[in-house]
């Protein structure tokens, strides 16, 4: 093999170990294998929490990812990597904090600091959705909000990291809030409802079960007017009647349920008045019109109304047929 051929083939096997060795530095040391103490690392804590005192961020920095980094299975391994993301967070650094908390979380479940992770990421999630976490734009010119992919990305990992908990319904209560914030309504409507029925048991649950009937209803206002949508905001006011009955919110939803009955025959009347002004189809009409009178206990007015045009209909119809 001459000199460039060898060179070559170096590259391609050591290449892939060498990738393979920096994808697995963070990962999950195997269980028992965490020694009692290490030193070095022990030294490495002392500088770094020297150097804390000293307001010195690049020593302690220094030292704290030399620990994480070749320290791994150190007893203090948890607790540099908590230092570390504290640090990045003090100094604006959020997106580094967050992977760091991230790590703990992942990398260290058996530690007393796993849930102070947890808790600040979900911390930070929160105030970057409430806009109290800013950035700086334009080297500093000015602080903008969060980027709402990165809110959303960050709150979701939370919901990941704590299944099931109540940590984690918090999160998702976050979250749905949020997308109804940044008027993404629809998808607020899925996370609420994901919400309610993933944390039945949560604090949370019947306030989302009752969003998911007030936002399908609310979408009549914005410009879609789609039936489906209000038997969809009927069905999610009955739900948490059956539900949560003895919640305090029970009267709301019982008069959601019957404000959608009545918008709901509502919208057969505009129907039928289309197809007998407009359309000139009296049939279609006569049923649209004989149905809104057929509910005349969730609609007085429209099937009062609805008897007024119906005749109307008929008389249209008698006329066309001669």
């Amino acid at each position: 093999m001459n000199k460039r051929a060898y060179i070559v083939w170096s590259v391609a096997v050591v290449a892939p170990l060498l990738t393979q060795c920096s994808q697995e530095m963070d990962e999950l040391p195997p269980a028992g294998l965490v020694r009692v103490s290490e030193p070095e690392a022990e030294l490495l804590m002392q500088r770094a929490k020297a150097a804390m005192k000293e307001n010195d961020w690049s020593e302690a920095r220094h030292c704290l990812k030399k620990i994480v980094r070749q320290h791994r299975l150190a007893p203090n391994a948890a607790e540099a990597r908590l230092m570390l993301a504290d640090g990045f967070r003090q100094r604006g650094e959020y997106r580094d904090a967050f992977k760091e908390y991230d790590k703990v979380v992942k990398n260290h479940q058996n530690s007393p600091l796993y849930e102070q992770a947890l808790n600040r990421q979900l911390s930070m999630a929160t105030e970057a959705a409430t806009g109290k976490l800013k950035t700086p734009v334009f080297w500093g010119a000015w602080e903008a909000e969060m980027d709402s992919s990165v809110v959303e990305e960050w709150l979701r990992q939370v919901i990941a990291n704590a299944p099931y908990n109540e940590m984690s319904a918090t999160a998702a209560s976050v979250l749905a809030k949020y997308l109804v914030d940044i008027d993404r309504p629809y998808e607020a409507i899925g996370a609420y409802s994901e919400l309610a029925q993933k944390y039945p048991d949560s604090k949370y649950a019947p306030g989302a079960q009752l969003m998911v009937g007030k936002l399908w209803a609310q979408s009549r206002t914005r410009g879609d007017r789609n039936p489906a949508n209000l038997r969809n905001a009927q069905e999610a006011y009955e739900d948490f009647c059956l539900r949560f009955p003895n919640h305090a919110g029970v009267g709301e939803a019982k008069a959601g349920v019957q404000s959608m009955r009545g918008l709901l025959v509502q919208q057969q009347l505009d129907v039928g008045r289309y197809y007998l002004e407009r359309a000139h189809e009296y049939e279609s009409a006569i049923f649209c019109f004989r149905d809104v009178i057929r509910q005349k206990a969730d609609n007085p007015a429209a099937a009062e109304e609805a008897a007024a045009l119906l005749q109307q209909a008929e008389a249209a119809k008698k006329a066309a047929a001669l």
